[in-house]
């Protein structure tokens, strides 16, 4: 069954705009289940820091933060926090030294943003599936911000929480 991460990171992956702006495992990773797939992953910040550092790319992390409403009595709906995460590592060049400033790193991890909203948010009530996870709202609770990474060699990190309604699973 999925969450609201594994069913983000599931629904997300099939959208070449957003997969297009993400890092990929290298075609001869050592684990093949990883060869060529984005950098899209649902709660495993832990192993994007060594992913990131050095690659000039940008990966997304979803996770599940909790609620962000109360259900109703007698209700299915459940109304999930989602936590959405950009991480964009600068521009370097060949010997791993920045050559681009910290706003054009926002500047990127805004793109990745803008790409990840556009098909995050929505605009009508229609049922729609991230994996079997059935949900039938997702808006943002708040916007992204990004910051450094402490010890991060110019990584940074930015932040936004959406609010997801969900009416159960299919299947």
């Amino acid at each position: 069954m999925d969450d609201v991460a594994s069913g983000a990171v599931r629904y997300l992956a099939a959208f070449p705009d957003v997969t297009g702006l993400l890092g990929a495992f290298p075609a001869g990773d050592p684990i093949a289940a990883n060869a060529g797939q984005p950098w899209l992953f649902a709660d495993t910040n832990a192993g994007v820091l060594k992913v990131m550092e050095g690659s000039s790319a940008a990966a997304v992390v979803c996770g599940d933060f909790g609620g962000w409403s109360v259900a109703e009595p007698l209700g299915t709906l459940r109304f999930r926090r989602l936590r959405l995460d950009v991480w964009v590592d600068p521009v370097r060049d060949s010997g791993s030294n920045v050559t681009e400033s910290s706003s054009l790193t926002t500047n990127r991890g805004l793109a990745v943003f803008a790409a990840v909203q556009f098909r995050l948010q929505r605009t009508d009530p229609d049922a729609v599936l991230w994996g079997n996870l059935v949900t039938t709202d997702c808006h943002l609770l708040t916007d992204i911000q990004f910051l450094p990474v402490p010890d991060g060699d110019m990584l940074q990190r930015g932040t936004a929480y959406y609010g997801v309604s969900c009416a159960g699973w299919a299947g």
